[in-house]
């Protein structure tokens, strides 16, 4: 293959990274559900590709009466190491709904939209206009 021929296919954009620079700060709106569909939250999270999970603080996870199931322990951005609680959500984004992980924030926390959630929607961060834009799924 020569060079000419790799220049000219078309890039793959990968569910859950950025395209255009870094992300910088721009936010979206999405739902969240509990696992019954009997209590939402419209939230608006900063998009972190650079976070695993979603984050949300834990009283709202907690009004919506969604549990944990398990612990793990983050090093979060500042660098430090905390254990942190994790659940289930059924988000909605895009005008689709997955069901996804989200950690239990502290209250003082800001909501994040992580790197799986976009994965699970197949979409990617565009840095560049500050947006979602769809990212091509891989198998």
């Amino acid at each position: 293959m020569t060079q000419k021929q790799r220049a000219s296919e078309p890039w793959i954009i990968l569910p859950g990274t950025t395209v255009g620079g870094e992300v910088g700060t721009f936010s979206v709106d999405f739902t969240i559900w509990n696992q019954e569909r009997t209590q939402a939250r419209i939230l608006s999270g900063l998009v972190d590709t650079g976070a695993s999970y979603t984050m949300v603080p834990e009283s709202i996870l907690n009004d919506l009466g969604i549990e944990p199931f398990d612990t793990e322990r983050f090093r979060l951005a500042d660098g430090s190491r905390r254990e942190l609680s994790l659940g289930w959500v059924e988000m909605e984004l895009d005008g689709r709904t997955r069901p996804t992980y989200v950690i239990f924030g502290s209250d003082d926390n800001n909501v994040l939209l992580g790197a799986m959630a976009l994965e699970a929607f197949g979409l990617a961060a565009d840095a560049t206009y500050r947006r979602l834009i769809p990212a091509e799924l891989t198998m």
